[in-house]
């Protein structure tokens, strides 16, 4: 009897000394570790109990999971011997006795929180869209009664009723373009590689059939003239979002080829020499007469513009060596660059029209979508760029030696390769233009959000802003969530990372 027990003894004095070992080396090792456990530990206990009070079946089943995990790390490491689910829970939630607390934490907060945000969003939730029954209905939740009754409004706005076939019609086109496309450029894009050509002239096409059904044909007829005002919700933020991106991408990209041109610019005597005159006429004519008529020092500053302009030219020739292309480029960039979206935005709807001759009128949403595209080729220009300078002076040697000339040099070796390297940083910057089309809200004119700040101001709902902006902030990730995942499909798509 004595023989049996003189294993087991020295077994459990064994895994004691490893237990306390591990204690003092882990825990006990200095004062600031002791400490950070003891927090830790009290930390937890008041998590748990809170939890435990809020709902105890589900703050004793993650107790209960974690205390298995936590059993089954212990005796892999007893035994060294671990199978693929300890070694997970070992190298991700229990490598420590720190991440061990925070495990538990974490997972009780998460839960905790996840089952607030249900009971608040399904099970308490009331569903009518009838004000007055919201109104009377005794429920804890949400009123989701105010996205049904404006459903209308968050999706397309004051469009007229009778013409909502029209928005219907472009989601269909669009649907049809996106299910051909899908065997076209991805599944069999081998096979189906003489249709290719059509399905990208459709594409190309599509936008003109877009606007014509939106905007219309005529005052009369079966697509009559509609306001673009009337534009609004959804519908005016995918409007905005969507030619942005379009237009903006090829104006980026030749935007970062004219900035890295090498043109054979002005020679520099006609630079000098045109400067020259300009600058000495304009200050004998202008300057010196002027002089004892300025005023303050910004009227000296304005009076002496022809040594400006001179001085301007002079770093014109020295930096760009006459390039006009490459200069224009450049100033375009970095002054767009360097104001934020919402002056863009303010100068597109309210100095525009200042410079403008009386008899052209340009629409509010057409200044906006213009002014978002603008801004978002400057900074799509700096992302192809980084691609294009990435790209070794070999390839362009190569690309040279093949006989091929500049045109077919960018688009056949040059710029697949750039725009390879710089998809995620362009699908990222797509991700930021659809969520920046709120800025519109600012100056008047009704996206998505606007539509839900009047929404939210009717009588009939009023107090009810929770639901309305997690509404439009579900359809925003919807829409970035899209946007991310094409960008996944086409980075496997072109191999980027793999190789």
């Amino acid at each position: 009897m004595a023989s049996i027990a003189q294993p087991q003894l020295s077994l459990w004095r064994g895994l004691a000394g490893q237990v306390t070992g591990w204690i003092q080396e882990n825990v006990t090792n200095s004062l600031y570790s002791l400490a950070a456990h003891v927090a830790l530990v009290w930390i937890t206990v008041v998590v748990f109990r809170a939890q435990l009070e809020s709902d105890p079946l589900i703050a004793l089943g993650i107790a209960a999971l974690w205390v298995v995990g936590l059993a089954l790390v212990i005796a892999s490491a007893v035994i060294h011997r671990y199978n693929v689910v300890s070694q997970w829970l070992k190298d991700r939630l229990f490598n420590s006795a720190i991440n061990a607390m925070i495990t538990l934490i974490i997972s009780l907060l998460i839960v905790g929180l996840f089952r607030q945000i249900v009971a608040w969003a399904i099970f308490n939730a009331n569903f009518s869209a009838d004000p007055v029954a919201a109104a009377a209905s005794d429920h804890a939740g949400a009123t989701w009664g105010i996205v049904a009754a404006n459903i209308k409004l968050f999706m397309v706005g004051q469009f007229e009723s009778g013409q909502l076939w029209r928005v219907w019609a472009c989601f269909g086109l669009l649907a049809a373009l996106t299910v051909v496309s899908i065997p076209v450029y991805g599944l069999f894009s081998r096979e189906l590689k003489p249709v290719r050509r059509w399905v990208t002239w459709a594409w190309i096409v599509s936008p003109p059939i877009f606007y014509l059904l939106l905007r219309g044909l005529g005052d009369s007829g079966p697509v009559p003239t509609i306001e673009t005002r009337t534009w609004g919700g959804l519908l005016f933020t995918l409007i905005v979002s969507v030619f942005a991106i379009v237009v903006s991408f090829p104006l980026g990209v030749l935007l970062a080829l004219g900035r890295r041109s090498a043109f054979q610019g002005i020679p520099a005597w006609l630079t000098y020499g045109v400067v020259g005159i300009v600058t000495v006429g304009g200050f004998v004519t202008y300057t010196l007469p002027n002089i004892p008529l300025a005023r303050g020092w910004l009227e000296y500053a304005l009076i002496l513009w022809p040594i400006w302009l001179g001085l301007a030219g002079v770093a014109f020739q020295q930096i760009y060596k006459g390039n006009v292309v490459a200069a224009f480029c450049t100033i375009y960039i970095e002054f767009v660059r360097g104001v934020p979206l919402i002056t863009v935005l303010f100068m597109a709807q309210l100095m525009l029209p200042l410079f403008l001759p009386s008899d052209i009128h340009i629409e509010n949403a057409f200044r906006a979508i213009w002014g978002f595209t603008f801004f978002s080729a400057a900074y799509l220009a700096e992302n192809v760029r980084g691609g294009l300078q990435s790209i070794p002076k070999g390839q362009y040697e190569a690309a040279e030696a093949l006989g091929l000339h500049t045109f077919q040099q960018l688009r056949l070796v040059i710029l697949p390769q750039a725009l390879r390297v710089v998809i995620p940083p362009i699908i990222g910057q797509f991700i930021g233009l659809f969520k920046d089309t709120s800025l519109v809200a600012i100056v008047g004119l009704f996206d998505l959000l606007n539509i839900a700040n009047s929404v939210i101001a009717q009588p009939d709902w009023l107090g009810l802003r929770r639901e309305a902006y997690v509404f439009i902030s579900l359809v925003y990730y919807a829409g970035c969530f899209v946007m991310a995942t094409a960008g996944n499909w086409l980075e496997k798509r072109v191999g980027l990372g793999e190789r």
